[in-house]
Order: structure tokens, then sequence, then C-alpha cells
């Protein structure tokens, strides 16, 4: 939201006990075939129900670095977006030429660096990619963000491979047919695009070492390894030794504080309703709520952590009134 219209939104506040239309507010997600557009639109139906005085929509984006350009911009006024993105964008490097007035809502919940090909592709490690014609995410993702740092950090250069740009949809299609050897996908376990191409063909995961992790770890700090479990996906019965990167809600540092407040405790009240969205919302504990330290915690959440369980009782009725704190 622009100041102007954070002005109007918290006028219409005051005017909703007297029958004022609900402000509409917006989250960036992701695709469709991804893991954000349907934790997004569970968010948005949780806070659209729980709280009388905003309907929010879940908008479906190219990902991360959008989401955090939109939310920067005020164009969105949530974004779900990978940490290690969340954190450039905050400082200003990597693919971010200025800092990004950005804090963080809450954390949401891991994404596992899935590294995809076919078992008869001749692909066992990363370095087999060289030369190889190699999906590393849509244009704008953070999977584009993590594979470009997964490849370069561990010593492959982009030039080494033959990059396709292509969402997750279409990298599990292209390996379908042929037309792309590996594919890095990135989002929570169970991913529905994985578990369809493992239940249609012969899929292979790629294992990254304890030496490669650490190595990944002490370039980029928002990085730690994860084990894919054997069995999450069909064909796969022994453990893979991933990469996980911890998704957050960002919003601009302008929102106000109540509106933060009402939108984390009301989230984290009825986190139930996100669990059958997915189960990656059980990581979504007020213990890891500020899993990205590199940026600061909003104030409204901040408010909310002095005290959970009291706070949401509240919420709803301090919004509704326009009382600011």
């Amino acid at each position: 939201m622009k100041p102007a219209v954070y002005f109007i939104f918290l006028a219409q506040l005051l005017l909703w006990g007297c029958g004022a239309k609900q402000e509409t507010l917006s989250i960036a997600t992701g695709g469709p075939a991804g893991l954000y557009y349907p934790i997004g639109g569970g968010m948005a139906s949780i806070w659209s129900a729980e709280l009388d005085a905003v309907n929010v929509k879940a908008e479906v984006t190219g990902g991360s670095v959008i989401n955090v350009i939109q939310v920067s911009r005020r164009e969105s006024d949530m974004g779900i977006a990978m940490a290690d993105v969340v954190t450039d964008a905050y400082k200003g490097q990597g693919r971010f030429p200025q800092p990004l007035p950005l804090n963080v809502l809450f954390t949401a919940y891991p994404n596992i660096v899935h590294i995809l090909t076919l078992a008869d592709n001749g692909i066992d490690s990363l370095e087999d990619m060289r030369g190889k014609r190699i999906s590393v995410g849509a244009q704008g993702s953070g999977t584009a963000v993590a594979a470009e740092n997964v490849l370069t950090g561990l010593g492959i250069g982009m030039e080494e491979i033959a990059v396709r740009y292509l969402s997750f949809g279409e990298s599990t299609s292209a390996l379908k047919d042929g037309t792309i050897d590996a594919g890095f996908v990135v989002g929570g376990l169970g991913l529905a695009a994985v578990t369809e191409l493992a239940v249609t063909r012969d899929l292979k995961l790629i294992s990254l070492s304890e030496t490669q992790l650490q190595r990944l770890g002490e370039q980029f700090p928002a990085y730690a390894g994860y084990v894919i479990p054997a069995g999450t996906y069909t064909g796969i019965d022994t453990d893979t030794s991933g990469l996980g990167i911890w998704s957050v809600i960002v919003v601009h540092e302008d929102m106000p504080e109540q509106l933060g407040f009402a939108l984390t405790c009301k989230l984290y009240q009825r986190r139930d309703k996100l669990l059958k969205v997915s189960q990656v919302a059980k990581a979504m504990t007020v213990a890891n709520i500020h899993k990205l330290a590199a940026v600061p915690l909003h104030p409204g959440t901040q408010r909310y952590l002095k005290d959970p369980n009291a706070a949401c009782n509240e919420a709803g009725a301090e919004l509704a009134s326009g009382a600011d704190r």
C-alpha cells in the first residue's frame, strides 16, 4: 500500500462498524504448480474469514524476486519469498542494486532444493551437469536464485551448462519429453509437480555431500542441510541429502503496526486451517517465527510475541476499531 492508501485504509476501518466496505489486501505468491500459491491462498482465506475489516486475495506471480519487488513498490501488501532472496533485497546485494524497504512478518516453512533428473539421463552428481541442459527455474523466481547459487557456489559456472528458465510444471514436462537433462525445483516436501513426475517416470534426486553443504553454508548463511526422507516420492527408497531454505512473509516496512499485529496473531491462532492446505505449516511455530535474523521483524509481530496467547483475543476488534497502539 502507498502511504495515502494506508490512511484511507485506517479511515475505512473506523467506519467498519457502520457497514463500511472491507479493504482488499493482496499477497504475492508464485505459480499454480508450486506451493506458494496454495499456501498464500490458504493464508488469504484465514485472514478474510477471521478479520472482518479486511479481504485478502492471493496473486499468481513469478516467485520470490518479483514478490519482494512488488512489496517494496507497494504493488502488493505481502509476499512470500525465500530467505536468500529477502536477505539480498534488504541489503541491496546480488540482483538488487539498492536496499529494499522490507520487514519480515513471519517465517513460513523450509523450502527444499530438489535437484531432479531421470534414472537413464546419466547424471549422478552436480559435476555431471556440465554440458547438459539444465532448468534453473522460472525467470525472477527464488528457484533461479538458489540454482545459480548452488551451481556457482560449488564451482560450476553458468556458462558450463545449457541454461533453461522453466517453471515447475515446465521443468517436469521437459524432463518427460527429454528436452532437458535435469532441473531445479525448490518447494516444500511433497511438491505436486515432483510427486506427479515420480509417478510417471523413473525419478532420481541428486544428493549433496556434507562437504558441499558446508561450502554452501559458508557462502550463503540462509542455507542449511535438509534430508528428504525415503518414501516422500514414489521410487525414492533412500534418504536424499539436500538443501533447505526458509520461506518468509515479507511486508513493506511502513505497514501499520496494528495491521501487522492482526495479520500475524490471527494466522497463528488459526494455523489448524492452514494445515489442511499443506502439512508444511507444521513448521509455522512461534519458535520459528523469526528464522531470518538478517532482516528486521515487523513491529506488529514483535508486539504479538510479547504475549502470543492473550494477544489474539483482541486483534480483530482492535483492527476493526482502527485503534493504533
